[in-house]
């Protein structure tokens, strides 16, 4: 997965999980949306923190994916 999700205590942490830099391709922001839907459903939830794995935080946009249909297809 390259979204991890835990919860500690009232707090569900998303962990962007994709090497080298956590780039936000589809798989991604896919992920990152359905870890939100999942926190959200969750009554015990009161904050989100969303953080990276590894040493970088985000790298932005996936260049794997530039020119690609995936760069543009929803979640956006």
């Amino acid at each position: 997965m390259t979204t991890d999700y835990a919860v500690q205590g009232p707090v569900a942490v998303f962990t962007l999980n994709n090497p080298p830099v956590n780039g936000l391709g589809l798989a991604t922001r896919q992920a990152l949306t359905d870890n939100l839907a999942r926190a959200l459903a969750d009554d015990a939830v009161k904050a989100i923190v969303i953080t990276g794995a590894g040493k970088a935080f985000s790298g932005g946009a996936d260049i794997k994916e530039f020119g690609s249909p995936k760069a543009l297809q929803e979640p956006n």
